[in-house]
Parts: structure tokens; C-alpha cells; sequence
């Protein structure tokens, strides 16, 4: 009876609280079953030492009790020298070692093992407000997501697309880690086949396929055929400011080539820079600009 009683008064604190799991494998068929979200908290002990800042902050008992109800969490530790044990359990971490850009790191999976995001790095870390600040905008993130997706699930057409779209633009990964999201992108496809919410076209943009077309099209002297297809882009509203920049660096390299456009390189460098001046694309727009145009005005001045 007492055991009964215990198991009981587990399971209303793990809806409560936080509950930690001892690898992603076992947290994500937990997740399947109670339909919960898994944060996975990845540091390097043996060589990280702002990772371990925050592992303090991690396994603070209160951090369970303020991260949530429902939440799994999985401990990740990238260590430099495993043993032969550690690397055996390090497998069972595979499924959720998150594709970040420097450690510590939070990464949000959903209950079906889909990453949600991530904030990596002591600057993203402390910019989002802390580890256990960054784990809850995670966690709304996933929240507003679905509830686009459920009015998405309820609607049709233009609609259902823009909800469907929405949800992919509130987690920011594009289609995720090895295109696991491919299948909202077939849904958004299928209902909206002439791409008129432009969720098609962003969640299938590339900007290696309208350089390679510039190029191909330069070459064979047919600028017009990848002019048109620039002009089809230009029209998409939904294209994120680096797809845009990344679009006109693919006119910078037809135009370039095209000698009756070569006046119009440089309204296309200044606005590839304007769109984000900031960005790497946006100061390499303006290096270009200098670079270009300032040894134009050198030899355009008469001698001293």
C-alpha cells in the first residue's frame, strides 16, 4: 500500500515539476507516452568552464521545480576523454545532441524527438536572460507553434499554408536537422499548390541554386531567363532579410556579368547592404561597395 502511495506522489510531482531522465532515449519514449517536451542541457565538463557555470545552475534542485510541469531533462556532456562507459551511454544521447554552435547550450525537443531550437553560447545564453530563462522562451516557442498549427489543422487552403508557415517562422530552424520538418512543408504545398502565402517558396529557397542560374545564364549569354526568375523571388513576401540579402548577391553575379547592367551593380550591393548592415552579408555588400566603386572614383581623378 505505501508503495502504491510513493509511486503516486511521484507521478503528481513529475506533472508538477521537472523530472530529469537519464539519457534522451529513455526521455523521449517517456515523452511519447505523456506528451512532454525534453530540454537537453549540453556542456563539456572536462574543458568547458562557462558550461559548467551553468551545470550548477542545472542541477540546482529548484531548477526542476521552476522550469515547468511535464518537462523531461536530459544532462548531455560532451566531454573531451570519455570511458569506454561513458561513450557506451553517450549513445543513447545521439537522437538529441542538438547541432550547436558553441557550448552551454539549450535545446528544446517536442514530445515526437523534433528539435524546437536551441540557445548556444555564453553571449546567446546571458542575452536570453540566463539558462533557466532561456529554457522557458524555449518552451513558449513550442507552445505558440502548435497552437498555429492546430488552427492550421482547422482551416484550408491559403490559410491552413500561412498557419502551417508561421509555426515553421516561430522556431527559426528552417526545416529543421535533416529536413525533419519536410512534412509541414508537403502539407503547405498541398494546400496551397500556387504558393500564394509564399511559405512554398521561402521553405524552399536556395541561394546556391539562383547563384549557380546567374552563372549558367551569364555564360550562355541569356541574362533574361535568371532575370526572371530574380523578379519571380523579389515578389515572394515571406523571404527572411538573409534570404533577401542572399537574392541580391545572386544579381550581383548575373549583373556583373551583363554589360548593359553593370550600372545597376551598385543600387544592388546598397541594398543588400540596407537590408541588414550588420549581418555577415550586409558588411561584405559594403566591402564591396569600397572596394568597387572607391578604386573607380581613384581613376576617374584627374592627376594632381
Amino acid at each position: 500500500m505505501m508503495r502504491h502511495a510513493f509511486i503516486a506522489l511521484g507521478l503528481l510531482f513529475s506533472n508538477v515539476f521537472g523530472q530529469r531522465a537519464e539519457d534522451f532515449t529513455t526521455a523521449l519514449a517517456q515523452a511519447k507516452s505523456n506528451k512532454s517536451d525534453i530540454v537537453v542541457f549540453v556542456h563539456g565538463s572536462d574543458w568547458n568552464r562557462p558550461g559548467e557555470a551553468a551545470a550548477k545552475i542545472w542541477n540546482d534542485p529548484r531548477f526542476l521545480t521552476s522550469v515547468g510541469p511535464g518537462v523531461l531533462l536530459v544532462d548531455l556532456d560532451r566531454k573531451e576523454t570519455q570511458t569506454d562507459a561513458e561513450k557506451a551511454a553517450f549513445k543513447k544521447n545521439e537522437g538529441g545532441n542538438p547541432p550547436v554552435r558553441s557550448l552551454p547550450a539549450v535545446a528544446l525537443y517536442d514530445a515526437d524527438g523534433r528539435l524546437v531550437g536551441s540557445v548556444s553560447g555564453t553571449e546567446e545564453m546571458e542575452s536570453a536572460g540566463g539558462l533557466l530563462a532561456a529554457t522557458k522562451k524555449l518552451l513558449v516557442t513550442r507552445r505558440e507553434r502548435d497552437e498555429l498549427w492546430k488552427v492550421a489543422d482547422g482551416a484550408s487552403a491559403v490559410i491552413k499554408a500561412g498557419k502551417l508557415g508561421q509555426g515553421l517562422d516561430r522556431m527559426n530552424i528552417g526545416l529543421g536537422p535533416k529536413g525533419i520538418y519536410k512534412p509541414v512543408l508537403e502539407a503547405i504545398q498541398k494546400a496551397d499548390p500556387e504558393d500564394k502565402s509564399g511559405y512554398a517558396g521561402k521553405y524552399t529557397f536556395s541561394d546556391e541554386a539562383l547563384v549557380g542560374l546567374a552563372l549558367k545564364s551569364a555564360e550562355a549569354k541569356n541574362y533574361g531567363e535568371a532575370e526572371s526568375e530574380f523578379a519571380k523571388w523579389d515578389r515572394n513576401p515571406r523571404l527572411s532579410p538573409t534570404q533577401r540579402q542572399q537574392l541580391q548577391a545572386a544579381k550581383f553575379a548575373l549583373y556583373q556579368r551583363w554589360p548593359e547592367k553593370k550600372s545597376e551593380v551598385r543600387p544592388i550591393l546598397e541594398k543588400m547592404r540596407d537590408i541588414d548592415p550588420k549581418s555577415e552579408l550586409g558588411q561584405a555588400a559594403a566591402n564591396y561597395i569600397e572596394l568597387l566603386f572607391a578604386t573607380k572614383r581613384k581613376k576617374d581623378e584627374p592627376p594632381a
